[in-house]
């Protein structure tokens, strides 16, 4: 009863029809009230007539016949005279017809012909809150319409009371997750042609190099075997640069596309650094360059260790690669009473604030850039893996002072 109750269509039909039924009420009982003063009229006008007619033939006994009219008669009289009316056919089963009083009354018929007529109004009633109710069906019925079309620009009202505010709200909810499930599909679909376009200009340059090489080779079975080793170390650089360019494209994507379950688990935050720059031990041996990280002995972060060494790598690489020969990066870790924070700053040549922008773009490599070999996918990456595991990167640089890279995770449940 309560759900009725709680919605505006039952509630306006219940008011509409208590209020009609209080009118037809009132109707009713005046035109009852009427039929029965007619009745009673035509009772007092055959009781005078019979009065009149008695007492003209036998005066003295006008006491005890209007008694009998405006007292009562006792069963015994009663039952006398009704032996004496039905010598004549006046019974209390005669037809109504044979009644005078009652014969030009036509009660009956005129109730009956009343209670069809207020039935009309209900009828009208019914049809006009049904009509309401039809014309919402209606709204439903083209929204659905429009969602299977792909157009999701008609959403249902969600602010009415009851079942069809419920299910306008419902409606509203199934229809734009679909509309994200369609967008989610259709930036996949672009993300991967995307992807294999970037996938195939990248490749380009170095299978070109490859079979510039190899024809060389083949072209000329005398090459001095000095050259003939230049030619071979060249294509094994070549083929290592695929080889890491294939390996970083296909984590990406997996990263992008959300195929990766990030194994979240307690790690010791300096453990994982520290990991990371000892990969990186060759490289700084190479150009000379130290690395110093501050910090982070006692602070723990849920994450998966793996990808995170593995975006905290591509970071700390970029540094090395943009810092000159004998450099010093710094890597300091952090935390307040919201963020564990990890910032990586180098000595490097630094990013313009036009580039700034976009160096966490797929493949992007800035107008200054000082490395030809860097393709830009290396800081795409790390964005990725850090945000995908609820964290976020911002970057800060001045030109001829260099880069600081700073990684936030909060510190709350994730």
């Amino acid at each position: 009863m309560i759900e009725f109750v709680r919605n505006p269509e039952w509630k306006s039909v219940t008011v509409k029809v208590i209020v009609v039924q209080v009118m037809l009420a009132v109707l009713m009982f005046f035109f009852m009230s009427y039929q029965v003063s007619l009745i009673n009229k035509a009772m007092v006008n055959q009781n005078a007539a019979v009065i009149g007619y008695v007492l003209k033939q036998a005066p003295q006994l006008e006491n005890e016949i209007v008694h009998f009219i405006t007292q009562g008669a006792q069963e015994q009289e009663i039952a006398e005279g009704k032996r004496s009316l039905a010598q004549y056919g006046y019974k209390e089963d005669m037809d109504i017809r044979d009644q005078h009083i009652l014969s030009n009354n036509a009660l009956p018929i005129k109730t009956a012909v009343q209670v069809l007529l207020f039935s009309i109004p209900f009828l009208l009633l019914l049809g006009w809150e049904y009509r309401k109710i039809f014309e919402k069906i209606r709204t439903i019925t083209f929204a659905a319409e429009q969602v299977v079309e792909h157009q999701f620009g008609q959403p249902l009202p969600e602010n009415d009371d009851g079942d069809f505010g419920a299910l306008g709200r419902n409606f509203n909810a199934m229809a734009e997750r679909l509309h994200n499930s369609l967008r989610q599909l259709k930036q996949e679909k672009t993300f991967l042609r995307n992807l294999l376009s970037d996938i195939s200009h990248q490749l380009k340059t170095p299978l070109a190099s490859l079979i510039v090489f190899n024809e060389n080779l083949l072209d000329d079975p005398h090459m001095k075997q000095e050259m003939r080793t230049k030619f071979l170390d060249r294509s094994h650089q070549q083929l290592e640069r695929m080889e890491w360019l294939i390996i970083s494209l296909l984590k990406l994507a997996r990263v992008e596309a959300g195929a990766i379950t990030f194994q979240l688990e307690r790690v010791r935050l300096r453990e994982v650094m520290d990991h990371a720059v000892h990969s990186l031990r060759m490289l700084t041996d190479q150009k000379r360059q130290t690395i110093h990280i501050y910090g982070g002995e006692d602070m723990y972060l849920f994450t998966d260790e793996e990808w995170l060494t593995e975006a905290l790598i591509n970071l700390i690489k970029n540094a090395l690669e943009h810092t000159p020969l004998g450099g010093r990066i710094e890597i300091i870790i952090e935390e307040n009473s919201v963020f564990q924070t990890v910032i990586i700053r180098d000595q490097g040549e630094g990013i313009s604030q036009a580039d700034l922008p976009h160096i966490f773009k797929r493949f992007y490599r800035g107008k200054n850039v000082t490395k030809p070999q860097s393709i830009g996918i290396g800081l795409s990456l790390s964005k990725s893996i850090i945000e995908e595991q609820g964290g976020m990167i911002t970057v800060e640089s001045q030109l001829g002072k260099g880069t600081e890279f700073r990684i936030s995770f909060s510190k709350g449940p994730r």
